[in-house]
């Protein structure tokens, strides 16, 4: 299943629809498809189900959201069906305009399912809705999709006969390349991604983000352990006749090291927990930033900047990481007390005790 080219797209578009299913959409300057197109497409030798979709931006009883123009006769076969939690799927019933939302933004704005609702491309018009159920997926920003029948979208939109991709699955999943490679000949201005190319594409952005955060990690804990180092020599510096006045009276080195490497482990492990506790502080205002804060926690709907993309970073420590964190605190005060106590250790104490 392939991410979508130019519309916001729906959650299912990393998730599902089998290893048959493929996306074609139109690649130039983020344009629509004609909707015409699907028929053409349909009527392709190896072509199970073709199931148009359009994508835009609007917004549900005010708060702005992502609109995700379905067919319901086509959608699930093609893509997947939407894990209702509540309620029911979009159908050909004799309800006019349903929508169907993620259970974490209807639940940020008070919505449930049976509730008569407004939904257009802003804020004050639009038109009467009915939430006719809800859906998850886990994750907070793609539940931030709102789901209507593909003509109702494009009336929102204010494009007929416009879709932003077509869902394609094939009789036979061995075939999806041959297909793939059919339709982008047949049809000048498509272009046709299997599923593969995306499920590549994201595992090189994982590897590319855990590269990134890794250099990151090492260089916060090179700073740090060069900070207890410098820290741990200047208060050898200031004790000098300290040093030379324990070992006068008989103070052996490993009972000077102990007492210096005691320091490096306590400045570890107070570095440790101001750490993770500005970290815990940082992933609990983090979702306020991206407008994923709810109602109970400020009163108010999430919106600003960051209301559209609600949700889109929410962090979420878990005890592993956090005793993780505790335990690189502790190792690299402990590692960088070791030169400075070793140092302290080794001193002549009749030159410590003529230092002033």
């Amino acid at each position: 299943m392939s991410a979508p080219a130019g519309g916001g797209g729906a959650p299912r578009a990393f998730g599902g629809g089998g290893a048959g299913t493929f996306a074609t959409f139109f690649s130039g300057g983020g344009s629509n498809l004609e909707q015409s197109v699907v028929g053409a497409i349909q009527n392709l030798t190896g072509v199970s189900t073709a199931s148009p979709t359009f994508s835009t931006t609007g917004y549900v009883d005010g708060t702005s959201a992502f609109i995700e123009g379905i067919d319901p006769s086509t959608y699930s076969a093609a893509a997947g069906a939407l894990n209702i939690v509540s309620g029911t799927d979009l159908s050909n019933s004799s309800i006019a305009n349903q929508i169907v939302l993620g259970q974490s933004f209807a639940t940020n704005i008070g919505l449930s399912p049976g509730m008569t609702i407004n939904v257009g491309p802003n804020s004050t018009g639009g038109a009467q809705y009915t939430v006719v159920g809800l859906y998850s997926t886990g994750n907070s920003f793609t539940e931030r999709f709102a789901y209507v029948t593909l003509a109702n979208a494009q009336a929102i939109a204010g494009k007929p006969d416009k879709v932003s991709e077509v869902y394609v699955k094939a009789d036979n999943p061995n075939e999806v390349s041959t297909l793939t490679t059919e339709i982008s000949d047949s049809f000048p201005g498509l272009t046709a991604i299997a599923p593969s190319t995306f499920t590549g594409a994201a595992a090189g952005l994982a590897g590319t983000l855990t590269s990134f955060f890794t250099i990151i990690g090492l260089t916060a804990l090179l700073a740090g352990g060069f900070g207890v180092v410098n820290t741990m020599m200047m208060s050898i510096s200031e004790r000098t006749r300290e040093i030379g006045a324990l070992k006068a009276i008989g103070a052996k080195r490993s009972q000077i090291m102990g007492i210096f490497m005691s320091e490096a482990l306590l400045i570890g492990v107070i570095g440790g927990f101001v750490g993770v506790g500005i970290g815990l502080l940082f992933c609990w205002v983090l979702p306020s930033f991206t407008g994923a804060a709810t109602t109970s926690r400020f009163g108010g709907r999430a919106g600003g900047a960051g209301g559209l993309f609600g949700g889109a970073l929410n962090a979420a420590p878990t005890p592993e990481i956090v005793l993780l964190s505790l335990g690189l605190g502790v190792i690299v005060g402990v590692l960088s007390g070791i030169y400075p106590a070793w140092r302290a250790s080794k001193m002549n104490p009749v030159e410590a005790l003529r230092h002033i």
